[in-house]
């Protein structure tokens, strides 16, 4: 699957509109980000696929009550190896950092009905910055696969947290999240938004964006794709014993790839787990 890259480029552009509240927000919902019939493919399989509940790590809140994601860095021709190379979501990247970009990794969160987790509030940057990361030019794109309610999950933002930078992290659980003393003062200056979606919907935020997600109190599973983006010039100056973190050139797919179902459907979709990733991000 071959495509010269500059010959590339997305047919779902994102607005000026977007790009201006990204900016000033640290996240934009772009509805009908993928059409139904593109993302129904990864529901289905995250249902009937073992190699996927294989591959997924649980960490556990302070309550001890789990959550259950799947990572993976490298990018094959498998439906979860394309779309994280898909002209609209390279090019969504690109435009909201700057310039050029590789893939960082992707995550798959599953919120099995009546799962408990909630995953606490932090930051991307403040786990790539242990990895190495000097700038916070990194996005992440949030996609969802099934429908994301308040009830069932969603991930929740705190707008115009981005402009804060980054905030010192602890662990609380397994997880590194944001210090819970300043959490407290951030939540009573600046707005929650539930980032409630449709299927194929997507939400990108700014890495300092502050982030997080509730148990799922439904009888309907969550799920969502989050694909990772780092620019070219923020490669980490980390490298031994992470070399999965250095830049690769993408070969950027074209947008109708997933409707022309050229995209591997065996061997498994994830392929390659790091279990470094545990050790140095923050748990989405």
């Amino acid at each position: 699957m071959t495509v010269a890259a500059e010959r590339v480029k997305t047919t779902r552009p994102l607005t000026p509109e977007q790009i201006a509240e990204y900016h000033e927000n640290g996240f934009v919902i772009i509805r009908g980000f993928f059409e139904p019939q593109e993302i129904e493919p990864v529901r289905i399989a995250c249902e009937n696929d073992p190699g996927i509940r294989g591959q997924e790590t649980e960490f556990a809140d302070a309550q001890g009550n789990i959550s259950r994601i799947a990572h993976w860095t490298e990018l094959g021709d498998s439906l979860l190896g394309v779309i994280p190379r898909l002209a609209r979501v390279v090019d969504a990247s690109e435009t909201l950092l700057g310039g050029e970009c590789y893939h960082w990794h992707s995550k798959l969160v599953q919120k099995r009905p009546h799962d408990q987790g909630n995953i606490g509030w932090h930051q991307l940057f403040g786990g790539v910055y242990t990895a190495g990361c000097l700038f916070p030019d990194l996005s992440v794109g949030f996609i969802a696969v099934t429908t994301n309610t308040r009830e069932n999950g969603c991930v929740k933002v705190v707008k115009k947290s981005h402009l804060m930078g980054r905030v010192d992290t602890a662990y609380v659980g397994e997880a590194r999240l944001c210090k819970p003393e300043r959490m407290e003062k951030i939540l009573e200056r600046l707005e929650v938004v539930y980032c409630e979606l449709n299927p194929g919907d997507a939400v990108w935020a700014h890495a300092n964006t502050i982030h997080a997600s509730e148990g799922n109190y439904t009888n309907q599973a969550r799920i969502t794709l989050s694909v990772h983006h780092n620019a070219v010039w923020n490669e980490p100056y980390k490298i031994e014993g992470l070399e999965h973190r250095k830049y690769i050139p993408l070969q950027k797919l074209p947008d109708s790839t997933i409707l022309e179902n050229k995209y591997q459907i065996y061997p498994t979709v994830v392929q390659k787990m790091n279990a470094d990733l545990n050790k140095v991000m923050g748990k989405v």
